[in-house]
């Protein structure tokens, strides 16, 4: 099933989720315990459950503001409703934390938290250059889409992977929290924030479908298991304008006969 988390659909959710714990001085290399807690607006003390989806509660993304950094968690729960994780950050600076959770009886959602890490050197500025291909644990993976992406449409992101030059299928990628991989991305001037399950077909083990919601230079992480081995890869992307892809001639690439 493909489904994007892109903040609040319709009518605005009266569920937030709020850091109760750890957002003070955190420092470079040390550990730290966040604590959030899911808050009804309408009822501030009541206890709000959370929906399993793919395999956890909660998935909390914590990112770096250069979208350098990247770290997919499942904060465990208490009996007090509260979700708790321990971190170490490695750099200082401005950090994004984006929970992505479902409340019951409600759509799933992505609240949006910033924290501010103290100490050490600030990392270097993030990437800008549209990188589509990367390497990890002895795994080459390619976006092969040939059209360009453009905001509003339909994109499809086909990946291929390939091990000591020999391509991978589907039946080589291992089901990653009940699905075939995730796909997070996320704007680096706005932060849209995009969670993508991704399919596998006969040609490509991972392939991605999605609408991206801006023109902006997306940072997007593939997680997938090969032999019970959790890979991450980082790519690049450049989203245009469809204006813009139409002024610069590719338009006739989008006409349906």
């Amino acid at each position: 099933m493909n489904h994007h988390h892109q903040g609040h659909h319709g009518q605005p959710s009266p569920i937030a989720m709020k850091l109760i714990a750890g957002g003070g001085a955190i420092v470079t290399g040390k550990n730290t315990r966040l604590v959030f807690r899911p808050v009804n607006s309408n009822h501030p003390e009541a206890s709000v459950p959370l929906s399993v989806q793919h395999e956890a509660a909660f998935h909390l993304i914590i990112v770096n503001d250069q979208l350098t950094s990247f770290e997919h968690l499942h904060p465990q729960h208490d009996a007090d409703g509260h979700y708790f994780i321990d971190v170490t950050f490695n750099q200082p600076g401005k950090y994004l934390v984006y929970a992505d959770y479902q409340a019951e009886g409600y759509a799933p959602q992505t609240d949006r938290l910033t924290l501010e890490v103290e100490g050490g050197e600030q990392p270097a500025p993030g990437e800008t250059n549209e990188k589509r291909s990367a390497d990890t644990d002895g795994l080459h993976l390619a976006i092969a889409a040939t059209a360009p992406f453009v905001a509003g449409a339909e994109s499809h992101i086909p990946v291929a992977i390939t091990k000591d030059g020999k391509a991978l299928n589907a039946a080589d990628i291992n089901p990653y929290l009940g699905a075939v991989a995730h796909i997070i991305m996320i704007g680096r001037e706005d932060k849209d924030f995009l969670h993508i399950h991704p399919m596998s077909d006969s040609r490509f083990p991972i392939i991605g479908h999605t609408v991206f919601p801006k023109a902006d230079i997306y940072r997007m992480w593939i997680q997938f298991k090969t032999e019970g081995v959790l890979h991450t890869a980082s790519f690049t992307i450049q989203v245009g304008n469809a204006a813009a892809e139409v002024a610069t001639g590719h338009a006739h690439h989008h006409h349906h006969h």
